[in-house]
């Protein structure tokens, strides 16, 4: 540099006005000083081993607070590489404690991690969670299953379906929780307790006790057999007091089949019947029309069937 260069640029440095690469080039002059005559053209009334003392002090200065921030920044990166092993951890230890099952248009059967025994009816979703820090085996139902649950009185079994929480130790029961539908829970053995979280209604089940809620109203509690509930386990259908356009929502799910009524009456008209494992849906259907006083045909794909007439003798 040369002598007007490094006063310029000395003060500068001194009035805090220097930019990083201007800092950067008088400290490494600074640090090669070794005892030499400074060359800065000083102010009047400064004189240089003032100027030397000067320098020194927020040179020094400056290189402790990059030090300290270099210190904190170390210490940020150890802190963030703790909490991304903690949090690889919890990751893994919920992946671990998680299952989900599904099915399409076919039901299949599933063995939780706890043991229990699940069957999944067509078009269902259930998410199984078992974290170890909780003391609960936690579900999310979407469609319908059939649960023959292991006990575990440490950790009670939780299904959460819509507004629905339905809690058990170690029981039997089938729930039919599907988007836009009534909600069935049907008891075949033990005790279960379900929570209407809107409501905060809790209702006990036992045994071939079967609790309906629509969502609309509070829910209705009847006595009825359950092995009806869960026939679909067994390949069959069964069809106890459903109208037209909820087993129409059935066919859809089993057999991928479009119903279409030509009336909204026949919706409405309220069924009792029940089919073999592996009936065409073919025969399900004219049963079912013959019984409502209705007739159907099928479009030349057989993906919709259209059913019309009076309907509901």
């Amino acid at each position: 540099m040369t002598r007007e260069q490094l006063s310029v640029l000395t003060r500068k440095y001194l009035d805090g006005t220097a930019n990083a690469e201007e800092k950067t080039l008088l400290e490494k002059w600074y640090h090669s000083f070794e005892g030499e005559e400074l060359v800065a053209e000083l102010p009047e009334g400064v004189d240089e081993g003032m100027l030397e003392t000067r320098l020194k002090e927020k040179i020094d200065r400056e290189r402790n607070i990059r030090k300290g921030l270099l210190v904190q920044m170390r210490r940020y990166r150890v802190a963030a590489a703790i909490c991304l092993l903690v949090a690889t951890g919890l990751l893994a230890i919920i992946l671990q404690g998680r299952k989900v099952y599904a099915t399409g248009h076919q039901p299949r059967f599933a063995m939780l991690p706890d043991g229990s025994k699940v069957w999944l009816n067509a078009d269902t979703r259930l998410v199984y969670t078992d974290y170890p820090l909780l003391h609960e085996r936690s579900l999310s139902l979407t469609g319908e299953a059939y649960f023959d649950v292991v006990r575990d009185p440490q950790k009670p079994f939780i299904i959460h379906s819509g507004s629905m929480t339905t809690r058990v130790l170690g029981t039997a029961f089938n729930i039919k929780a599907y988007p836009g539908e009534p909600f069935y829970v049907t008891v075949t053995s033990g005790k279960i307790r379900l929570e209407d979280k809107k409501t905060r209604t809790i209702t006990f089940l036992t045994p071939d006790r079967q609790l309906k809620y629509n969502n609309q109203n509070r829910p209705v509690v009847a006595q009825v057999k359950a092995a009806a509930a869960y026939a679909w386990t067994r390949g069959q259908l069964e069809f106890y007091d459903q109208s037209f356009v909820q087993i129409a929502r059935t066919i859809k799910r089993n057999y991928n089949i479009e119903v279409v009524f030509a009336s909204e009456s026949l919706q409405h008209c309220m069924f009792t019947a029940s089919f073999e494992k592996e009936t065409p849906v073919s025969r399900v259907v004219d049963l079912l029309c013959r019984i409502n006083n209705a007739s159907y045909t099928f479009n030349a794909d057989s993906s919709v069937v259209t059913v019309s007439g009076k309907g509901c003798p």
